[in-house]
């Protein structure tokens, strides 16, 4: 049986855990690891499974996942991270362990050291796996390997064919499920939102997620016209509660590979309202409002056609849903993950040609 060691940066509720747990839980295939070099205890992980790497020291994290190698004895080895991929490089020296460049996981260049690092080691990997084609093309990579994100069956909306009729307010519900960093720009939506309020349109908005900027958030919304219409939840285990009670999935982020949260509303029959930036745009299929990152304004006109048409509302939700049971389910992830494993171990990528994204020579 083929062995595969995942090793990651850290391990807590972001996009990349999501898809790597998605994996090792639906995965019987291969024998699968799960190394990390930091995780907090509110992750997607049985963390008895996990083994922690417990140094800040490069060195010592050389030494101590040399010693993992040397015990498990991996035939791959994927680094979802650039630091992890470099480690993994380094101690399987002259092992025959295939290692693949998981790290690119934004579907924009973020312009920072750890950015230009990331699209370096990955021009130079010899296998590239990333979970949009955006990834790729913003990093300049020649050719790679594209495993889009799967959708848990939670998230699907024939598991609740009595939501509509039991939802408990009449105000518009709107929700996003994103993390509170810098690049994902809630202030646009508050803008927006802002703009709604004095219309006198009814809602309320939910957010699902945490972060550094929490309290930067709370000490705008307690000064701003809609603080009592936003609720801040915090990471929560069962955000599935919330989409299906909700009218319009909200999302600004300044770019993604492709995001788990996008494809979860749409499973359960949202329509979705979106940045027009990243992979996002590869797994709409033209089924979406989209604005540009951090025009407040533009996000205002698009919901306001949300709000005024019903039918738009549920033939795009329709749609959606119809989307990502057709390409995106967990199922169909882990199914590319295993034809990408066995290609990768049998160095046959005539197999797995549907997946491959190899860059154009033609200037556009």
């Amino acid at each position: 049986m083929i062995k595969v060691l995942h090793f990651t940066s850290g391990i807590g509720r972001g996009g990349t855990e999501r898809q790597v747990s998605e994996i090792i839980q639906n995965c019987n295939k291969f024998k699968q690891y799960i190394v990390t070099l930091s995780y907090v205890e509110d992750n997607y992980f049985n963390n008895e499974s996990v083994i922690l790497i417990n140094s800040k020291n490069f060195i010592i994290r050389l030494l101590k996942f040399n010693k993992i190698i040397e015990a498990i004895n991996p035939n791959i080895i994927i680094g979802w991270g650039t630091v992890p991929f470099i480690i993994a490089v380094l101690d399987k020296g002259l092992k025959n362990i295939k290692v693949i460049n998981a790290s690119i996981r934004h579907g924009v260049f973020l312009k920072t050291k750890g950015g230009y690092l990331r699209m370096l080691v990955a021009r130079i990997s010899k296998y590239v796996l990333a979970n949009s084609q955006a990834g790729l093309k913003v990093n300049k990579i020649k050719k790679g390997i594209v495993l889009y994100n799967g959708v848990n069956e939670k998230f699907n909306r024939e598991n609740y064919p009595e939501s509509e009729s039991n939802k408990k307010s009449d105000a518009f519900i709107f929700v996003s499920i994103m993390n509170l960093l810098p690049y994902k720009d809630y202030f646009t939506i508050f803008e927006a939102l802002e703009l709604l309020k004095q219309k006198g349109i009814n809602f309320t908005y939910y957010i699902i997620g945490d972060g550094p900027l929490r309290a930067n958030y709370e000490s705008y919304l307690s000064k701003s016209i809609i603080k009592c219409n936003v609720v801040l939840l915090g990471n929560i285990s069962s955000p599935e509660e919330y989409l299906v009670q909700s009218d319009i999935f909200i999302h600004s982020s300044k770019g993604e590979g492709v995001s788990n949260a996008i494809l979860e509303a749409m499973y359960m029959g949202l329509p979705i309202i979106t940045t027009d930036t990243g992979g996002t745009l590869e797994i709409l299929d033209d089924n979406a409002i989209t604005f540009s990152y951090q025009d407040y304004y533009a996000l205002y006109e698009g919901l306001k056609i949300l709000i005024s048409d019903r039918k738009l509302r549920k033939r795009m939700g329709e749609k959606s849903h119809s989307i990502v049971k057709e390409k995106f389910t967990t199922e169909r992830m882990v199914r590319n993950y295993e034809r990408i494993i066995n290609a990768v171990s049998n160095n046959n990528y005539d197999s797995i040609s549907d997946l491959i994204y190899t860059k154009s020579d033609k200037k556009s």
